[in-house]
Order: structure tokens, then C-alpha cells, then sequence
């Protein structure tokens, strides 16, 4: 009985019962075998045994003093832990810190002077203009819902004017979207009432009351803008308030008033580059050009890359050598002297708080000494353009310009000063897509480049220098001729001379890019003319017609995911362009039939383009009316035929479009003939070559596959396509080696092609049933190689034996990558890296080439081989390195087999694949280093051929 007590266990942990004593615990020394006794006692499984349990803890006390199982639970202290005094202190301290956050969450979110509590009552409205409907019209409404529809009399039809009716309707929709402002509304006070303020108080009411007023300048309410930051002001004076008045000032034409804050800016900050440039500004409109002309250079001094105030500074200086003429004509009155501002209203203010400082862009007629009036008044209605037609419409509602769609998206906030230079690049790539788009400005145009027509609405830059617009014109003069070549000199040149000049017009250099870009692409030059679309939207972001011929290009090139994104870029920027469309429609089956439903997975990141880089067209009609959309595909289409992309190319991406339909469908007659036109239009472009082989390889044509394939080779050696295509043809002509060495080189190019790897499989098991089928109808001959073979080498082993007699073992022992001649020997160059590393060892792994392998280690230094091997050791490669250092090549050297060995034991995945191995792959390790313990050498003693075979656990 004591016998079976003896060895009965807990359930937990399965303790004998025996170590529940105070004599084994006292004589154990093991600490977590001591704490599952504790838990055990504690459990009360086999007992409940308080004196053992004290005994248990004080034991485990004394070996392990931080054990977990002696920490005791101390329960959250409450008010009977503390005094009276003590409780009472933590009460009113968590009281007063409550009440102290609650205010403060009040302050930041709620005035706590009597300068924010102001009734709902006295606040001026949200906006001074309202929508309305005239009298006349709510009266015609009303009559016209009293009228019965009664069905018209055929001859009431003849009396029916139709002129008369569509008037009434434009009428009707004039007097809807008329915005009438309100000039009689009451303006806040201009000062605001402070005593009493902090300072901190202070500033968040001028900041408040500064943001009132760029929401007031933004829907052009300029008189109650300069009230609000006049009140700012008055609270707490800074740069960003006085900047802001002094371009409304500018605004409404109150000189005299722009001037005086400027000053006071510039007495705060005397080089503040905004308060310079809307001096000057003033100084131009008061017929004051040098002092204009002075601020100008103090601004190129601070900022010499500015080029708004270089193109100001010169126009400042035309009229300074033109001002004597312009005063002897003042009586006449028949020389008109026209000023044109670069920039439109909404750049100036999107690249930094107005920093050109006149906020608009005007066409100012100067006749004796007036003013500008009328363009300051309209503002930015300059910009607004006819649906997609290029020219500018002009537009009688005043009142809706603040509100125009491609202004709207970009005004908020933006006389802030934290906001400026986050707006700049966003407006340059408006003026970019206006400039290559709308004013015409690219191959094709009619107009000169210096001749702005009226009608463009966006004056063109003239900063090209005299000998780079000359090339320019010759250029496009070339290219309407036809002549690609020479038109790509002309801008090559041009581009070349601008570049040297130094002076920065990056709007130019982008068009010439975009135009050289054309000249590529007409001649088949895909790579150049992606190179130079990179160049000119780095200069000029979301132009448009570098996106389509970059997309052009990417799609002759068969890269359809980088069209695709193009093509959705440029749709983003205008979605009315129909040859976008319609591109995106074809490539989307394409990479659908390439890449199968997860093909938006594949995509690279399509780029977002800002609100602002949007053309949003407007003609007063519906957006979808039929007859626009017709008229919007006509204009893009008229756009690209003034491009250089006419009907030659055309005709190209038809024909391949066609052909590879045809492919798809698996007419490969219909598909050759297509590719035939191509080849006829372009003869260099190599995927037609590829695609014709493809179709011949179909309909068993292997010898004109194989033409093909050439011809692409010839050009590029390395082409994936026509070197796997070429296998093919091979293979179809039974010339299994030639098939069986492309199919490496694809492998070697690319080794994740899993289809290369099994027709390499495949064609390999052909070459060899063939050996076998010649070696079976030719025994005499084999016999005759036996008898030959052991009188010449008397110690030659089975192997080379039967690889002399049957040349198909031969290729199946040193594998599918061996050259299928035996006198051919595979070259291996060292390796610079892991990847050229990991590539060469599969080859040599997959044809069991020892030799290779040990020439291959021999080659790197052995502290390298860790680096090489990286992640990718794996059994086979280990034992392959193992049979390697086993050679010829290393039994010489055993001072490198040992280093070879020393740093394999480095190895990443080392310790996991010994784990791996088998007994025979063991083996031949143990042997190894027994041939290293037979060697006597003095780099490396006994000892460490000791520690080594500890490392290889041996």
C-alpha cells in the first residue's frame, strides 16, 4: 500500500505526493519546482496545510527573493486609509484641478469677455449678395401656374415665334442667376473695444476678426473685408493684418490708403517681399515708375529666383523708356499704351498672401495720365473660358465672379500667411494647363508665341531668349511639314539655349520639352519621348499634353499600367477628353485579360490632382446636354490633330490595336495581316516583331517565328519575349538544343517565369527520348564508342563512360543549364551581390555542376559568403557548396576549405538548415573535416578544427 501511495501524483503538474513534504522542500534548491508546490498547497487540492504553505513561501524567500508567487495583493486604498485632513486635502485638490480644466475648455471654445457675447441679432449677415428672383419673374411664375395646360390648336403653331420664346428663356435664366450685392448693408464698427483684455485674449480676437475678413475678400466684399481687418488691427496689430488691408486697398484703387499700410509693414519688417511688392504696385498705378521699379530690386535682392517681380521689373522698365512718347500723344489721345500683368489674380494670392502685390490681372489702358478703372473692377473674369474652345467669353454677371468654379476650390484662407506656400504649386499647375491647353501655346497654334490674341484671355510669357523662340518657330514651322528629325533638332537647340542663358521660364522649357516629346514619338522613339514628357511635367505638373503623350508612348511600348495611370491623370485634370476615354476603356480589358480580376492591385499609386490643376468649363448651358459633350470630344480631338500625333501613328495604334484583338480571339491570320501594316508604318518597333511571332509560332510557322525573334535579338539581346519565343520556334523545328540555351537564358534573365521553366522541363525530356531513339537504332555505332572509350582510358569511371556513349545522360547529369556540348564550359563571373549570387548558385544547384560551384567559391572571399548567402541557404545549396569544397580546387587549399567552412557556419539560416539535414549529407561534412584534421597546416591549429566541429555538431 505504502508502494502505490508512494507514486501517486497531483493532477496538476503531476508532483509525487512524497515532495509535499517539509523535509524535500527544505533540501530542494529548484525554484519554479518549489513554486508549483506552493501553487498546489495554495490550491488546497490535497489539503489545506497553512504551516506547510509558510513554510513553502519562506523557502522560496530565501533562493529567490523577487519571485512573483510571494507578491501579495494590496487592495485600492479608500478614505479609512487616510486621516481626516489627509482625505480632505486629495478631495479638494481633484475639486479645484476639475473646475480649473472646465474653464479652461471654456475659454478656448467660448469668449469670456463681453467682446464675443454678442446677439445673434446684431451680427451682419454670412454674405452681402443674395439669390433672387426678380418681381417681374415671381409674378410671370405665378400667372403661368394659374394657366390650364391646354393642347395648342395647329394653327396656333404658325403662330408660334420661336427667336422670341428661346429669348425669354435665356432672360429667365439670366434673372435666376443674377447675384445682386447689397451695398447698403450696415459695416461693422472698425475698432474693437479691448480694455480689459489679455493678451492672449486680444490676439485670438484679431486673428477671429482677420479671418471674417478673408472670407469677405473671397466673395468680394471688399469694403467689409478692410472693416474687419481694421478691427483686427485694432485689437492686435500684425504684418499678416496690415498686408491684407493693403491689397484690398489695392483692390478697390484707394492708393493712398494701400501706400500708408504698406509703410507700416515695412516699418515692422523693412524686408517683408509682399509689402515690397504691393508698394510697387501703387507706385505703378501713381505713374511713379522708379520708385516702383527700386522696390522691384530690393525684392530680387532678397529673392533673386522670383520671377513675378522679374517680369514686373522689366514691364516697370518699358514704361519708364516708353514714358516720354506716351506723354506727347496725351493730347491726342491715339497711342494706347497696354500694360499686361503675367499672373492672374488667383496665382498671386496662392503663392504667398498676394505676393505680387497687385492681386490682379489686368489689361490697363493708360491715355494721359488716367487710371486703371475697369480691369481692376472685373477682377479675375479675364480666366473664364468658353466650354473647351480656347476662347475667352466675356461674362456681364459681376457679381458671380468670386464665385467661379476653378476659383472657388483655392481662395479660402488664403491671405493667411501659414498658408502661403502650400498654395504656390497647386496655381503654378492651373497656369501650366491654361498655357499648353487653352492659350495655344504649343505646336500647331497659328498665332506667334508673342502675339496674345484678345480672345485667349491669358497673356503668354516673353522671357524666351530672342535665339530660343527663333529655333522654337522654325521647329513647329518643320514639324507641319512633316519633317520629325529636323523639327527635334530645332528644339534640342532651342532647349540647349535656354538652358545656358540662365534666365528661368519654366513654362517655355516645358513646351519645348512637351514639343521635342511629339517629335519622338512620331518617329517610334517611346523611350526618349517618356524622358522628355518627365522633363516638362517636373516643370510644368499636370500639363495635359505631356500626360497623353507620355501615356502614348507607355501604351506603343505595351507598359499598360503606367498609360493607364497617365490616361486617369489627365482625365482627372479635364474629364471631357474623349481619346483619354476611350484609351482607358481598351486598357482596362487589356490588363483585365492580362492580370484577371485583382488587376487594380497591380497598378502603380494613381496621382490625385489638386482642386486647383481642375479646368472647370462653363458656358451658361447644361454639362450634359448632348450637343456639348459632342462639342467638348471635337475640341480634344482638334487639340491632338494640332499635336504632333496625326495620322501616321494613328493609323499604328490601330492597326496593333486591331491585331491584338485579333490575337485575343485567336484569329492569328486576321492578326498577321494588321501587324504587316504596322511593321510598313514603323519598322523599329520591336513588339510588333514580337506579337508577328507570336502568330506565327499559332499557325505553325516556326521558321518565320524564328526570323522575327532574330531581328528583335539583333537590336536587344536580352528581350524576355523573343528569346522564349524563339525557344518555341525551335522546338517546333526539333532543334531541341538551340531551344533548351534560350530557354537558360530566359531563366538566367528571369527565373520566376514559371512557363520558361516547364517547356525547358519539357523540351529537355524531348532531347532526351530522341538520344535515347538514335542511340536504339544505332547499335553498331554504340558499340563501336564502348570498345573506343575503355581502350583509350583504361581508369575511367562508369560515368564517363556512359556520358561518351550516350550524350543524352551526359546532359541530364550536368543538368538542363549546362551547355549541350561537352567541349563548352559554362562561364561564371564573380558575383557583386546577393541577387547575381543567389541566381548563379540556382543554376549551378539545378545542374548539379560541382566544378562550377567550387570555381564559383573559389572566386568570392570567404568573409563574403555570409553576405551573399543572405536568407537564402537552403539544404540543397548547402550540400552543393559541401561537394564543391570537396574538389580538386580546394584540396590543394585547405587554409580557404576551412575559411569557406568558418564563415558557411556564419551563415543566416545556418543553424536551421543543419537541423535539416539527413545522415548522408552529415556524412560527408564529418568527412570533410577529417580530410582538414589529416592536413598539416599553420593557419588554423587542432583546436579550431575542434571548435568548428562543435559548430557543425559533430
Amino acid at each position: 500500500m505504502s508502494s502505490w501511495l508512494g507514486h501517486e501524483t497531483t493532477k496538476t503538474y503531476q508532483i509525487p505526493i512524497d515532495h509535499l513534504d517539509y523535509k524535500f522542500i527544505e533540501k530542494c534548491t529548484d525554484v519554479k519546482y518549489l513554486e508549483k508546490i506552493l501553487k498546489i498547497l495554495r490550491s488546497g487540492e490535497e489539503g489545506f496545510f497553512p504551516e506547510l504553505i509558510l513554510f513553502c513561501e519562506n523557502r522560496i524567500e530565501s533562493l529567490a527573493p523577487n519571485s512573483r508567487l510571494l507578491r501579495k495583493e494590496k487592495p485600492v486604498a479608500n478614505a479609512s486609509n487616510f486621516t481626516t485632513e489627509e482625505w480632505k486635502k486629495i478631495n479638494d485638490d481633484l475639486t479645484s484641478w476639475i473646475t480649473e480644466m472646465k474653464e479652461d475648455e471654456y475659454k478656448t471654445r467660448y469668449a469670456t469677455t463681453e467682446v464675443f457675447k454678442e446677439n445673434v441679432e446684431n451680427l451682419p449677415p454670412i454674405r452681402s449678395s443674395e439669390n433672387h428672383l426678380s418681381l417681374s419673374q415671381n409674378k410671370a411664375v405665378k400667372t403661368e401656374k394659374k394657366k390650364k395646360n391646354i393642347p395648342r390648336d395647329y394653327k396656333e403653331w404658325d403662330k408660334f415665334d420661336v427667336e422670341k420664346e428661346c429669348s425669354k428663356i435665356e432672360d429667365q435664366e439670366d434673372d435666376y442667376s443674377k447675384t445682386s450685392i447689397n451695398n447698403n448693408i450696415k459695416l461693422p464698427k472698425a475698432e474693437i473695444d479691448t480694455t480689459g483684455m489679455t493678451t492672449k485674449e486680444k490676439t485670438f480676437a484679431a486673428h477671429r476678426e482677420k479671418e471674417k475678413g478673408n472670407e469677405a475678400f473671397v466673395t468680394g466684399d471688399y469694403k467689409e473685408a478692410i472693416a474687419y481687418y481694421s478691427r483686427s488691427i485694432s485689437a492686435f496689430p500684425t504684418v499678416a493684418a496690415y498686408n491684407n488691408r493693403a491689397q484690398t486697398e489695392i483692390k478697390l484703387q484707394n492708393w493712398q490708403n494701400a501706400l500708408r499700410d504698406c509703410e507700416v509693414v515695412l516699418k515692422m519688417e523693412p524686408e517683408n517681399i509682399k509689402a515690397l511688392m504691393r508698394r510697387s504696385t501703387v507706385y505703378n498705378n501713381l505713374q511713379n515708375f522708379k520708385v516702383a521699379a527700386e522696390d522691384l530690386r530690393k525684392v530680387l535682392h532678397i529673392d533673386p529666383q522670383n520671377a513675378i517681380a522679374k517680369k514686373k521689373l522689366l514691364d516697370i522698365n518699358k514704361n519708364l523708356t516708353e514714358s516720354e512718347p506716351v506723354s506727347q500723344t496725351q493730347s491726342k489721345g491715339k497711342r494706347i499704351f497696354i500694360e499686361e500683368i503675367e499672373e492672374s489674380e488667383e496665382q498671386q494670392r496662392n503663392e504667398g498672401e498676394f505676393v505680387n502685390g497687385s492681386g490682379d490681372r489686368k489689361t490697363a489702358v493708360l491715355v494721359g495720365r488716367e487710371g486703371t478703372s475697369e480691369p481692376a473692377d472685373m477682377g479675375n473674369v479675364q480666366k473664364k473660358f468658353n466650354n473647351r474652345g480656347g476662347a475667352w467669353k466675356p461674362d456681364h454677371k459681376e457679381a458671380q465672379k468670386p464665385r467661379a468654379p476653378s476659383e472657388n476650390s483655392v481662395k479660402k484662407g488664403v491671405l493667411e500667411e501659414t498658408i502661403q506656400e502650400s498654395l504656390q504649386d497647386d496655381k503654378k499647375e492651373i497656369n501650366g494647363y491654361l498655357s499648353s491647353c487653352i492659350s495655344g501655346k504649343e505646336i500647331g497654334e497659328e498665332k506667334p508665341k508673342d502675339v496674345e490674341s484678345s480672345a485667349a484671355g491669358i497673356s503668354s510669357s516673353t522671357l524666351l531668349p530672342a535665339n530660343a523662340a527663333k529655333l522654337k518657330t522654325e521647329g513647329n514651322e518643320l514639324f507641319k511639314n512633316g519633317q520629325f528629325g529636323e523639327a527635334m533638332l530645332k528644339y534640342s537647340r532651342a532647349i540647349e539655349n535656354v538652358l545656358s542663358s540662365g534666365i528661368q521660364t519654366p513654362e517655355d522649357l516645358s513646351i519645348l520639352y512637351s514639343n521635342r516629346a511629339a517629335c519622338y514619338l512620331k518617329e517610334g522613339n517611346c523611350a526618349d519621348c517618356i524622358q522628355d514628357c518627365n522633363s516638362a511635367l517636373e516643370l510644368h505638373p499636370y500639363s495635359i499634353k505631356p500626360l497623353l503623350r507620355r501615356a502614348m508612348a507607355y501604351e506603343s511600348m505595351e507598359r499598360y499600367q503606367q498609360a493607364y495611370v497617365d490616361y486617369k491623370t489627365s482625365l482627372q485634370i479635364d474629364s471631357g477628353i474623349q481619346v483619354a476615354n476611350d484609351s482607358v476603356n481598351r486598357i482596362t480589358r487589356t490588363l483585365i485579360d492580362l492580370d484577371g480580376p485583382n488587376w487594380r492591385d497591380k497598378l502603380p499609386p494613381i496621382p490625385v490632382v489638386p482642386v486647383s490643376a481642375q479646368l472647370h468649363w462653363w458656358d451658361g448651358e447644361s454639362f450634359t446636354s448632348e450637343s456639348k459633350q459632342k462639342k467638348t470630344a471635337n475640341t480634344c480631338r482638334n487639340q491632338l490633330s494640332q499635336t504632333p500625333s496625326d495620322t501616321a501613328e494613328e493609323k499604328f495604334k490601330l492597326f496593333k490595336n486591331q491585331g491584338n484583338e485579333f490575337v485575343k480571339k485567336g484569329k492569328y491570320e486576321e492578326a498577321l495581316m494588321k501587324y504587316d501594316e504596322c511593321i510598313k508604318l514603323n519598322s523599329q518597333e520591336k513588339t510588333i516583331y514580337t506579337n508577328r511571332a507570336l502568330c506565327f509560332l499559332k499557325l505553325l510557322k516556326y521558321e518565320e517565328a524564328k526570323k522575327d525573334c532574330d531581328y528583335v535579338l539583333q537590336i536587344d539581346g536580352s528581350n524576355i519575349k523573343a528569346l522564349y519565343r524563339r525557344a518555341l520556334a525551335y522546338k517546333g523545328l526539333e532543334n531541341y538544343e538551340a531551344s533548351i540555351e534560350d530557354l537558360n537564358k530566359v531563366l538566367l534573365i528571369d527565373s520566376s517565369i514559371g512557363e520558361a521553366q516547364k517547356e525547358l522541363d519539357e523540351t529537355t525530356q524531348l532531347f532526351k527520348v530522341r538520344c535515347e531513339f538514335t542511340a536504339n537504332n544505332q547499335p553498331k555505332q554504340r558499340k563501336k564508342i564502348e570498345i573506343q572509350e575503355v581502350n583509350e582510358q583504361e581508369e575511367d569511371d562508369t560515368e564517363t563512360c556512359s556520358s561518351k556513349i550516350n550524350p543524352c545522360n551526359a546532359k541530364e547529369e550536368h543538368g538542363i543549364t549546362m551547355p549541350l556540348n561537352s567541349s563548352e564550359k559554362l562561364n561564371i563571373s564573380k558575383p557583386s551581390n546577393a541577387y547575381e549570387f543567389g541566381q548563379i548558385i540556382n543554376i549551378l544547384n539545378a545542374s548539379k555542376d560541382i566544378a562550377a560551384c567550387a570555381e564559383l567559391l573559389a572566386m568570392i572571399e570567404p568573409k563574403d559568403l555570409p553576405v551573399l548567402l543572405s536568407n537564402k541557404l537552403e539544404g540543397d545549396i548547402f550540400l552543393i557548396i559541401i561537394q564543391a569544397l570537396q574538389s580538386d580546387v580546394f584540396s590543394q587549399n585547405p587554409n580557404l576549405m576551412y575559411q569557406h567552412l568558418f564563415y558557411l557556419s556564419k551563415a543566416e539560416r545556418f543553424k536551421v538548415v543543419q537541423t535539416l539535414l539527413g545522415k548522408n549529407e552529415m556524412e560527408q561534412v564529418q568527412q570533410l573535416l577529417a580530410s582538414l584534421s589529416n592536413t598539416q597546416d599553420q593557419q588554423f591549429s587542432l583546436n579550431d578544427l575542434e571548435n568548428l566541429k562543435k559548430t557543425f555538431e559533430l
